[in-house]
Formats: structure tokens, sequence, C-alpha cells
């Protein structure tokens, strides 16, 4: 099976980008290490400014980097072998104030141990609080070792990257789902 690397589509032009709502104090890591959140979603607002762009895809770039999901595009993971937790978002229109409404946060629990340095290309440096971290600009992974999920992140302190599985890029395409942007990875 083929694998991807998820982005988002910086090529298009017009698209929604939201910006963290004033007040708001979670970190940037709290969607991105692969943990359940257990805290209050009412404080999780974004704000966008119409005039820099008024396209809502179903992948919402942001500034926290989050994996913010349509309606569409949450049913569509539903029905993929992941673990994700979907919390509401606000999204308001800054000089407007409407309500962007259905979108999520996309939470991916589910963390695999499939990173494959051999085919890789990456970096080492030492951190001695923490030990090897390892940069990687190019990834591989072992397919066995992903447990045939189709969205999920690595271990080995590689959890920001989302990847995703042949089937959810078949789906994607056949949903018309806007906003991301797939680069094949090597599978050892």
């Amino acid at each position: 099976m083929k694998y991807f690397k998820l982005s988002d589509d910086m090529e298009r032009e017009n698209d929604i980008i939201c910006h963290v709502g004033a007040g708001m104090s979670l970190s940037q890591n709290t969607f991105v290490v692969g943990c359940p959140y257990t805290g209050d979603c009412e404080q999780i607002c974004f704000t966008y400014n119409e005039d820099e762009g008024n396209e809502a895809t179903d992948y919402l770039a942001n500034d926290k980097g989050w994996f913010i999901v349509s309606e569409k595009l949450k049913g569509l993971m539903e029905d993929m072998d992941t673990e994700i937790q979907y919390l509401p978002v606000k999204i308001i229109e800054e000089n407007r104030k409407t309500e962007l409404r259905g979108y999520y946060i996309a939470n991916i629990i589910r963390v695999v141990d499939a990173l494959c340095l051999e085919c890789s290309t990456y970096f080492t440096t030492h951190i001695p609080q923490i030990g090897d971290v390892h940069t990687v600009s190019k990834y591989g992974i072992y397919e066995k070792k992903t447990r045939g999920s189709d969205v999920f992140k690595l271990g080995m302190r590689q959890e920001i990257p989302i990847f995703v599985s042949e089937k959810f890029r078949d789906a994607m395409f056949a949903h018309q789902i806007t906003g991301i942007c797939l680069k094949e990875i090597k599978t050892c």
C-alpha cells in the first residue's frame, strides 16, 4: 500500500486562513502529540478576515498547525481505520462576526512506531535531557508497522506530521476534498 504525508494546499488562492482567537491559551502542541484532549472546547475559537480569503476548504489552514476539518472531511475519516477525537471549533469572521459552522479539530490519537530511518532522509541531534532527536526531511515508514491505519502520526518524536493511506487518498479525490496536499513517502 502507498502512504502519503498530508499538508495544507499552499497553491490555492483566496482560501480562509484562521488565526487563534484572543484569549485562547492552549499550547501549540495540544493537538499534535497524539493524546486525547480533556479540556473545555468552548474556549477554542479562531478568526479570519474575509478580505484576506473567503474560500472555506475542507482542511482549514491555521496559525496553530492544527488539523481543522469540515463536516464533510470528518465524515470521510469516520469511515477510516484510525483513532481521531473530534472537537467542535468556533470560526468567526472578524469584521462581520459571522460564524463559519461545521468545523472540528481532528485530534489524531493513533500514533504508530513505523518510522524507518533507513528509508528516510534525516539528521540527528543529541539533546542531553531528551536523547537523540531525528529531524526528518523525507519520510520512510515500515508498512507492516502502520497496523493498517488510514490516518496516523508517527512515534519517536515525529508526531507533528499527519500520514494517510492510499485508501484515504482515493476517498479524498472521490469526494473532492479541498485544502489538502499529499506527498507520497517511501515504504519499507
